[in-house]
């Protein structure tokens, strides 16, 4: 129960600082509507091109924007000295992890949830029950990013080209989550076969659990100077 405490006070500090500035948020949902709206006018409204597209139109729009607050993750504890003393504190390393994943997490679903309401009323897709699966697997897709995510934004937190170095070194890493997400999710609204759908969800799932699993394990080797 102490450990969860602590967890939930680390990512609460964070949650509230990004409540307070709404910075990253409003960076990165800007950043996703103008990804929909990009692709909305590139290709012929109410085209067949159009609608087969826009499952990968969605994930791009849900995870390319989440490296703007993977990317703050640390600098705010790393600017002001204060990540030093949290080291420096008698708790475990994995803790930190673990509450800075939760932060993450919440603040990429809550944004996602906006985003595909928007990507719904551009797309003009209806508001069906069936976009419950959608929520599901941002869920899933959500955890297994902001794990890596939060593991390589601990990495490279210190370099000062980590705006350029965290998208290379987390895309590459991230790839099935990315294609299991975006088939799980033309399975919901283009194919309609709920025996696939199933499939992605339980590959989402494995591939979270391994990368959680991973960083937090790896997590103390990360921050050693």
């Amino acid at each position: 129960m102490r450990s969860l405490k602590l967890i939930w006070i680390l990512a609460e500090k964070d949650l509230r600082l990004e409540y307070r500035s709404r910075q990253a948020f409003l960076t990165t949902f800007f950043f996703a509507l103008l990804i929909l709206v990009v692709f909305q006018f590139a290709f012929d409204p109410g085209s067949t091109a159009l609608r087969e597209a826009a499952p990968g139109v969605l994930w791009t729009a849900l995870l390319f924007p989440g490296v703007i607050q993977l990317n703050r993750s640390f600098q705010l504890e790393k600017e002001e000295g204060t990540l030093h003393g949290i080291l420096l504190s008698p708790v475990e390393r994995s803790l930190l992890f673990s509450g800075k994943f939760l932060a993450n997490w919440v603040f990429l679903v809550a944004i996602d949830l906006l985003i595909v309401v928007a990507f719904v009323i551009f797309f003009n897709f209806s508001f069906e029950a069936k976009l419950a699966w959608i929520l599901l697997l941002i869920l899933l897709a959500s955890a297994g990013f902001s794990a890596v995510g939060t593991l390589f934004a601990a990495m490279v937190s210190g370099i000062r080209t980590r705006e350029v170095l965290l998208p290379i070194l987390l895309f590459p890493i991230i790839v099935p989550t990315i294609l299991a997400a975006v088939n799980g999710t033309q399975e919901v609204l283009l194919r309609h076969q709920p025996q696939f759908l199933v499939r992605w969800i339980q590959l989402l799932s494995a591939f979270d659990i391994i990368f959680l699993a991973v960083a937090f394990i790896v997590f103390d080797y990360v921050l050693d100077e």
